[in-house]
């Protein structure tokens, strides 16, 4: 394969994502230089002026508002449905994109075949590595996953490790799962051929969910260590603490009903879902890395 030196279409998508968009800005702005690209922005009807910021911050480039939140999933095939670019670079409002990270994110599709998503090893403010590739959803690894109420209690807390839903960091560039759509790159062709996004997940488990048909038609996601940035956790729009539990919980729902049709999606996984929804929306959040 020849080295790679194809257009980059960057898709961000927005809503009310002052201030910590005009970081991210700065961020890929120093990143693109010297590579072949476009951003293209497409905001879910902010109130605070994103949209205006990231016109003024990329004025070749193109920016797209909605006239109401459709989402990340609807959003992101928004963005990618106008993109020119051979690869698409998908990235959350909230990351600050390191001086290498796209062009050595970009560099591994020159050196192995197959890859369908790769994503980048992303990191709290703090410096500490914060996990953002995952294991395939399971009954099992789910229940005992970091934003689970089960994993909490003492008799079960010991077997996060044993059935790990998220995993851990890699010093080298490593076939994984699924990958986060946080800070991802994917194949403009391809990402079409499995059909973008699937929009009845308006956000989180999109990614998931690509990464899986992805890997159903014979690719792999890979985790990029060399390519990376600083992502403040949730900090990329406004919505609260339980609107996003909600659209969580909606979307793993989603995930086993679309994948694992049966029985225990229908009437088990909801009841699940529920309780778990209930006891951490009553309890304080676990703290991340600052």
């Amino acid at each position: 394969m020849s080295a790679v030196e194809n257009r980059i279409s960057a898709i961000i998508v927005t809503h009310n994502s002052m201030p910590l968009l005009e970081d991210c800005l700065e961020g890929l702005k120093a990143a693109l230089h010297h590579l072949e690209h476009e951003v293209i922005v497409v905001d879910n009807n902010s109130s605070d002026h994103s949209a205006t910021v990231a016109a003024r911050h990329f004025p070749g480039g193109r920016v797209l508002t909605n006239r109401d939140n459709r989402g990340f999933a609807a959003a992101c095939n928004q963005g990618a449905g106008i993109a020119g670019g051979e690869f698409l670079l998908f990235l959350n409002p909230d990351v600050r994109v390191d001086l290498d990270g796209v062009r050595n994110i970009l560099a591994v599709f020159a050196r192995k075949d197959r890859i369908g998503l790769a994503g980048a090893r992303l990191r709290h403010p703090s410096g500490t590595f914060q996990a953002t590739c995952r294991r395939f959803p399971t009954v099992e690894n789910l229940l005992f996953s970091r934003g689970s109420f089960f994993a909490r209690l003492p008799r079960t807390a010991r077997k996060r490790d044993t059935h790990r839903y998220t995993m851990p960091d890699f010093h080298k560039t490593t076939i994984v799962d699924a990958v986060a759509g946080t800070m991802a790159m994917i194949r403009r062709d391809l990402f079409w051929h499995v059909g973008g996004f699937d929009e009845r997940f308006f956000m989180y488990m999109e990614d998931t969910d690509l990464s899986l048909r992805l890997v159903n038609d014979g690719y792999v996601n890979v985790f990029v260590p060399a390519s990376g940035g600083v992502h403040h956790w949730r900090k990329g729009s406004n919505a609260g603490r339980l609107r996003r539990r909600w659209h969580h919980h909606r979307s793993v729902w989603k995930y086993f009903r679309k994948h694992e049709p049966g029985t225990y999606a229908s009437l088990v996984l909801p009841v699940l879902l529920a309780a778990n929804f209930l006891l951490t929306s009553l309890l304080p959040e676990p703290r991340r890395g600052a």
